[in-house]
């Protein structure tokens, strides 16, 4: 390598380092100040290393950017393939478009930049897709599946939660032993931007739980469990650590596959479905966001089109003049 070409690495490092930097400063801010969830932070972290990788590529520093090279990059992006359908979907780009604009407000509020590079670019339009939804008979028949050891047990009272509390799988998995309050039949969630909300246990859940609870603790005795981060986990997996989101994904697969379910069965839809049964039963969707932690109506509404459309074939099936031929 001649001098030319070491000192064009080297440049491309300490540029590389002034942009990872950078990178670490606003997570820092997230975590200390703003006091956003780890998986938060997680993800912040991964759209902004899209950032730095395109940058690095570019021999730019971060507060080199300029609109034009702002453009650039939303192209770059659209065109890349994420392994699954191909491009990243609208809202995964609106995602990573969201914290890059917030990173750059706040370093230009800081004056470490001349401009917000990314304030001109406007988020694509989402497509609105109804959410997957599983009937009350599907639900019935996971939740009422039976248990003979720790690992199955866990399983069961896991799906139980998911439906009884419409949790997201992070809220779930952040969940200590502490956040159950059985007395009450309820249990304390610390979602998004640290908001707590009560959620509540049916008695299903709860009988689950009384089952649960000391297995789980002589799990980590015998595992020889000694962080408190861990040993105050709700969930666990068979060394007795914290369960992680691949491991609950991955939980969920084989049951699907066992139940030979032809319908998506994931976490979410769980959620998915609590929300929407529990509007088919009559609650007001006021309650609903309140228990499913969404800071506007506007989210929660998305579960009042599929209940509206649940209602709209009820008319038709029962209505004298709304029937169809066959």
């Amino acid at each position: 390598m001649d001098k030319i070409e070491e000192d064009a690495v080297l440049c491309g490092k300490e540029l590389h380092d002034v942009n990872e930097t950078a990178v670490s400063e606003y997570l820092a801010y997230l975590r200390d100040v703003r006091k956003l969830s780890d998986y938060t932070e997680i993800s912040y972290h991964h759209d902004l290393m899209k950032l730095v990788e395109f940058l690095d590529a570019r021999r730019l520093g971060v507060f080199e950017m300029t609109d034009v090279d702002a453009r650039a990059f939303v192209r770059e992006l659209l065109k890349r393939d994420n392994g699954r359908d191909g491009v990243f979907s609208p809202s995964s780009v609106n995602r990573t478009l969201c914290g890059i604009r917030s990173f750059f407000h706040h370093f230009y509020q800081l004056g470490r930049c001349s401009c917000n590079p990314f304030s001109e670019i406007s988020s694509g339009r989402k497509r609105v897709r109804l959410p997957n939804v599983l009937s009350k008979d599907e639900v019935r028949r996971i939740i009422d599946l039976p248990w003979d050891d720790f690992a199955s047990l866990r399983d069961v009272m896991m799906f139980n939660l998911f439906y009884s509390t419409g949790c997201r799988l992070s809220e779930l998995l952040s969940m200590d032993e502490s956040d159950i309050d059985l007395t009450e039949a309820r249990a304390l969630v610390k979602g998004k931007g640290s908001k707590e909300r009560y959620v509540f246990l049916t008695d299903h859940a709860k009988s689950l739980l009384v089952e649960y609870l000391p297995r789980k603790r002589a799990l980590q005795v015998r595992c020889g469990i000694d962080s408190p981060k861990d040993f105050s986990a709700l969930l666990v997996n068979l060394r007795g650590k914290r369960l992680s989101a691949a491991g609950v994904h991955s939980i969920f697969e084989t049951y699907q596959v066992k139940l030979g379910m032809q319908k998506q069965f994931t976490p979410h839809v769980l959620r998915h479905s609590f929300a929407t049964h529990l509007l088919d039963n009559g609650s007001g969707i006021r309650v609903v966001q309140e228990l499913l932690g969404h800071s506007s109506i506007s989210t929660t509404q998305i579960y009042a089109h599929v209940s509206n459309e649940r209602l709209r074939k009820v008319y038709l099936q029962s209505h004298p003049h709304g029937r169809k031929e066959k």
